[in-house]
């Protein structure tokens, strides 16, 4: 379990979010427009809720006073302000014989009533990494190479399924694998308890009936998966299915569960909300922001509702959470004080139902759960393989019987069977005898596989010839056999045109050996300069299969060698007509590739180190003209501290004295190889280069996705020996300043950057990143 301290989204963030929940919009309205106390409950085993049954047996609580039940509501991230009203309850000793949660109540309340003091959840929900429980934020270092280098390119997460001649989609905007472990964590004291009065406190979570507009009560069965259903924002994540029901967010039917707490146990209620502040006029002007007000209004109409139908031995504790929106995860920390001070400002309402000390230690003692101590595993099970080789599986967990684990460990092992990017979640039980019990591992493959697509669009926009677009995409088909073979196949439209297809064949069961036949078609537009200016546009073209073989090392190097073989040409689009072509020769010979790969992630990382190695001979039997060699490598490092980073990079590339061919020239030139230089503007057969950069974070965009907005400048040096064209003799430099970030629209950045010769750039890029055919690129 993560205990990463959160940090931001600006409030916009939790519009964006709601806005694609607005295909539930309708079944809402119609939900919302009835009074809710009409619509009858019902448990997740699709039996009626008795509208006055009292299932919490009288002993329960002693005669002397009244049950009480607590009522958390709905809000996302402002319902961490619950805590802190848990913290006040215990401060003036009023016990709760019941809780009722919805949505972020329901995960704030499930964890206190499988056992946890108010203080142990406060600290456990502080200890929540929130960019690694919703965005997944260091899963990259268990993912394996192969999908690290498919994904470099890659700007956006999204991806689909390619199904009976149609496009499908995952049925939520964001992967729910760290939530489901999170939850797991947090009711792990009570992890065997399936029915829920059996809890120590009793429990229930309330979700919505997506199919039939209904409310659902959930008292029984798996306590962390009747919290995630509370919890499915529709849209937003994907929903839950328990007994055939698709279940959704609580909030839309009963966001404040008030009748709910009286059916279970409650004499008296407290009732705690947190509800959106009413709009300026001026923020209800853009589409984004009217969708999210809809359904705040929805949302709001079931909770006043329920929340008049308090009485006067009822205490309603409303927070007032300035500016902490339902995104603000990053001020966690933040709102649990507001519900505190909220929460004593009904003290004398309060103490009415306060306890003596001795009387409440008792009672908080007897419904405390000490933390449970790793267990020994009898033994290990997979449920759910399909396509995926189950054995492969069982290596990557990684564990068998004998082994001692704790929770935390047995979600660091399920991630690792989830980052192999198969599955659209990985979860787990414990059954059996519980001080010895069996693993359970429950594999759900993706609902919209096996054919998996993506798609991305990119461009820059630039003075002189740096102006460029590019739109990509990429088709894999995984598992194939049962060794993991799969089909890759890339494509790409702009300045370079490309086609890539490949058969990756692991060799054994660890996967750590592969062979990779494949073939590469690739067209791009190449200008030659002259002191600076273009003074001739080419086609370049080539087109090779290939062969080869590799050993992976971990998720984090790779190491290949192999065969090409194929042609080459070089084609004059603009220029006179003495500049010189290529109308095709061949082109093949042996190639060594090492890629050792540690970033946190592709674009603007934090941590961690790249390194890359290539290199190549032609030869003349596998079809080249001429014999040479071509060695290129490059190492780049991030130095992070506070808020900035550091970049360092050194590249170079040598021919080893002969003189290589223009298609196969090194080159240096754009905003990231060499700004302030067009692209591909130095060209050679040896080279040199260092680069620095500073960036200091000036403005979060969105503190779960990491998005941020980076500003800094950077200094750049080079020199290029035997160069194609006219170029400076001597080493080149180039100083900039950048305005950079991660954006919900993908990496952007804008440069500024002056050079040695005279010459500035000024370049806007967003989206996927501009080929400058440079060891520099995200993927080569």
């Amino acid at each position: 379990m993560s205990v990463t301290r959160p940090a931001s989204p600006a409030r916009f963030q939790a519009a964006r979010m709601w806005s694609l929940a607005a295909s539930i919009l309708l079944a809402a309205a119609r939900v919302a427009a009835a009074d809710p106390r009409a619509s009858q409950p019902t448990t997740a085993v699709l039996a009626p809720a008795p509208p006055a049954a009292n299932p919490i047996t009288d002993d329960m609580a002693p005669r002397h006073r009244p049950r009480i039940g607590l009522v958390l509501g709905g809000g996302g991230a402002k319902g961490a302000a619950h805590v802190g009203v848990l913290a006040a309850l215990e401060e003036l000793r009023v016990p709760i014989d019941c809780v009722v949660g919805t949505s972020m109540g329901a995960l704030v309340g499930g964890t206190f009533a499988a056992g946890r003091t108010a203080h142990e959840v406060e600290e456990a929900i502080r200890a929540i990494s929130w960019q690694e429980a919703i965005a997944r934020r260091g899963l990259r270092s268990k993912v394996p190479m192969r999908r690290k280098l498919a994904g470099g390119t890659y700007s956006n997460g999204l991806e689909f399924g390619l199904r009976d001649g149609g496009l499908t989609a995952p049925s939520g905007f964001l992967s729910t694998q760290n939530i489901d472990l999170t939850i797991q964590y947090l009711v792990a004291r009570s992890r065997h308890v399936t029915d829920f009065d059996q809890l120590p406190i009793p429990f229930r979570a309330v979700a919505t009936d997506m199919q039939r507009g209904e409310m659902v009560v959930l008292s029984s069965g798996n306590l962390a998966r009747a919290m995630r259903a509370s919890m499915a924002v529709p849209g937003i994540f994907a929903p839950v299915t328990i007994d055939d029901r698709i279940l959704g967010d609580g909030g839309l039917t009963r966001n404040v569960p008030i009748d709910i707490a009286r059916e279970t146990c409650a004499d008296v209620v407290i009732a705690a909300a947190v509800p959106n502040p009413m709009p300026d006029p001026a923020d209800l002007i853009s589409p984004l922001t009217l969708v999210a007000r809809t359904l705040d209004v929805l949302i709001g109409a079931n909770e006043r509702q329920q929340l008049e139908t308090l009485g006067p031995r009822d205490v309603k504790i409303v927070i007032d959470m300035g500016d902490i929106g339902s995104a603000s995860f990053d001020r966690v920390a933040d709102a649990i004080p507001l519900g505190r001070a909220a929460t004593l400002a009904h003290r004398a309402e309060l103490e009415r139902y306060a306890l003596p000390e001795e009387e409440y230690r008792a009672w908080r003692s007897a419904r405390a759960r000490l933390p449970q101590n790793p267990l020994p595993l009898a033994g290990v099970t997979v449920q759910g393989a399909q396509r995926v080789n189950e054995e492969f599986v069982r290596h990557t967990l990684g564990l068998q019987a004998g082994d001692v684990v704790d929770s935390a460990e047995i979600a660091n092992r399920i991630n690792r069977v989830f980052a192999l990017s198969d599955f659209e979640a990985v979860g787990y039980n414990l059954t059996g005898d519980p001080e010895r019990p069996t693993l359970d591992v429950e594999l759900r493959e993706k609902s919209w596989g096996p054919n998996i697509l993506r798609f991305d669009l990119g461009f820059h926009i630039g003075t002189d010839e740096n102006t460029a677009f590019t739109i990509g995409g990429d088709f894999l088909r995984a598992w194939i056999n049962e060794r993991g073979g799969e089909i890759q196949g890339s494509a790409r439209v702009g300045r370079t045109t490309g086609l890539d297809l490949a058969l990756y064949q692991p060799l054994d069961a660890e996967h750590r050996w592969f062979v990779e036949p494949g073939l590469t078609l690739q067209r791009s537009l190449e200008d030659i300069f002259a002191d600076g200016e273009s003074v001739a546009r080419y086609q370049f073209s080539h087109g090779w299969g290939y062969l080869d073989a590799g050993r992976v090392f971990g998720n984090h190097t790779e190491l290949r060698a192999g065969l090409r073989s194929g042609g080459q040409s070089v084609e004059r689009e603009i220029g006179t007509p003495d500049l010189p072509e290529i109308s095709g020769e061949g082109y093949g010979g042996i190639a060594l590739r090492l890629i050792r790969d540690t970033r946190d992630r592709d674009v603007l990382w934090q941590d961690g180190t790249l390194l890359r190695m290539n290199y190549f001979r032609g030869v003349e039997g596998l079809g080249a003209v001429d014999d040479y060699d071509r060695l290129e490598a490059m190492a780049v490092t991030a130095v992070p501290f506070g808020d900035s980073v550091v970049y360092l990079r050194a590249s170079g590339g040598s021919s080893f004295g002969a003189q290589l061919p223009v298609y196969d020239a090194f080159t240096l030139g754009g905003p990231v190889s060499m700004p302030g230089f067009n692209v591909g503007e130095l060209r050679g057969s040896n080279y040199w280069s260092a680069h620095a950069e500073y960036l200091r974070r000036i403005a979060d965009i969105s503190y779960v996705f990491g998005q941020a907005l980076y500003a800094g400048l950077n200094f750049t040096a080079a020199d290029i020996d035997d160069r194609v064209g006219l170029a400076p003799d001597d080493p080149v430099y180039s100083t900039g300043f950048v305005l950079t970030g991660r954006t919900p629209l993908g990496p952007v950045a804008l440069s500024l950057a002056f050079t040695s010769e005279s010459d500035w750039q000024l370049v806007f890029s967003l989206g996927r990143p501009i080929e400058e055919r440079a060891i520099t690129d995200p993927v080569w």
